[in-house]
């Protein structure tokens, strides 16, 4: 029988997923602080997480102009 190594729950990659759902880029040190992970995995992890955090930024940004915009026409 095969026994798994002891990991902390801290270092799961599922504890790094629901933080990183819910915090966003503030998940990042959870990622550099895993021993499990190599530095090309804690590199390309927060290139896509800062990536996809500008991504929803620009989102956000370009709903906020069109609802603004809304507004001001059924103003007038």
């Amino acid at each position: 029988m095969k026994l798994k190594p002891n990991i902390k729950q801290i270092d799961s990659l599922w504890v790094f997923m629901v933080a990183t759902a819910f915090l966003g880029p503030f998940a990042l040190p959870l990622l550099w602080a895993n021993r499990r992970w190599s530095v090309k995995i804690k590199v390309v992890g927060t290139v896509v997480i800062i990536g996809l955090t500008g991504l929803l930024i620009y989102l956000l940004k370009y709903a906020l102009v069109d609802w603004l915009q809304e507004m001001e026409s059924l103003s007038q």
